[in-house]
């Protein structure tokens, strides 16, 4: 395939695009630009401004740009997640939560700057950065000499922002048992004993299960949201999303309708499921979340 019929099968609506996105990756030396520009034009374009085109070939582009440890993703990334709520429903969906903090370890460029600061707006969707403070466990894997620095942030986070809203504080809170970050214990312990994170998602008690998980791996992160590591291929993973599945097309095709470019990952193909996790487990969809926050809700 050429690189201008790559881009229009990306952009299709009624296929899942593995034979182009398996062509990008024989050519990732010349679809490395085109996707990154893709990604640079959605993080700074006006929502109503976005062609439905580029937002269908969004998810894959950038899946396929953190397979490829494309560095130069990095900022762009990071620029679109500072966008609003509604720009991130409309650009990346679900995989806000599901998948962001993977594509954004896979195309750190070495510099946590440029994250932090889009950790700290304020202005950023309350989900998006707690995805960003998640892909700080991941980067301190991968770069061990960081590792220094991103505790120094973590532990200075509630000094440096004293209001920050709930959601941000669980992922806080997930990331210092992550981390194993046992000299932060009593911290965590007065966040939870002034309910700002609330008791129907999880009590201390669940932190320090998290934390002991942690230590029993030897200070590697026990949360099964890690369980996958970096995007390593790109074409499996998005095989099991329901907005790339054939029973997702089929039923659009008897409606006549064309897919929501939102993109809608597995977890939402599985709500339905009879639970079987407790309500205080990780969720089966592998969103991360406690299920009774999840797909129980």
């Amino acid at each position: 395939m050429t690189p201008d019929v790559i881009m229009r099968e990306l952009a299709r609506h009624d296929i899942f695009p593995k034979d182009a996105m398996a062509a990008a990756t024989v050519q990732s030396d010349v679809m490395a630009p085109a996707f990154i520009a893709l990604l640079d034009r959605i993080s700074r374009q006006r929502s109503g401004a976005m062609s439905d085109d580029d937002l269908m070939a969004l998810i894959p582009a950038t899946y396929l740009l953190a397979q490829w440890r494309e560095t130069r993703a990095y900022r762009p990334l990071l620029r679109l997640l500072r966008r609003s709520t509604r720009t991130l429903d409309l650009t990346l969906g679900d995989a806000v939560t599901e998948s962001v903090f993977r594509m954004v370890a896979g195309t750190f460029d070495g510099d946590l700057d440029p994250l932090f600061e889009s950790i700290m707006d304020l202005r950023a969707d309350d989900f998006a950065r707690g995805s960003m403070m998640c892909s700080l466990v991941v980067i301190a894997q991968l770069h061990p000499t960081l590792r220094p620095e991103i505790e120094s942030f973590i532990r200075s986070f509630l000094t440096r922002q004293p209001k920050a809203p709930e959601d941000l504080l669980i992922s806080w809170a997930d990331v210092v048992a992550d981390l194993g970050l046992e000299d932060m214990t009593e911290t965590v312990r007065a966040v939870f004993d002034k309910g700002l994170i609330p008791k129907d998602y999880c009590d201390f008690s669940h932190f320090l299960g998290d934390l002991e998980a942690t230590r029993a791996e030897g200070g590697m992160p026990a949360s099964p949201r890690y369980r996958h590591g970096l995007i390593e291929d790109a074409i499996e993973e998005l095989s099991r999303w329901y907005c790339y599945s054939d029973a997702y097309f089929e039923k659009q095709k008897a409606l006549k309708e064309n897919p929501d470019p939102r993109v809608i990952p597995m977890a939402n193909f599985v709500r339905n499921l009879a639970p079987t996790a407790g309500r205080n487990d990780p969720c089966p969809c592998g969103s991360g979340k406690k299920f009774k926050k999840c797909c129980l809700q």
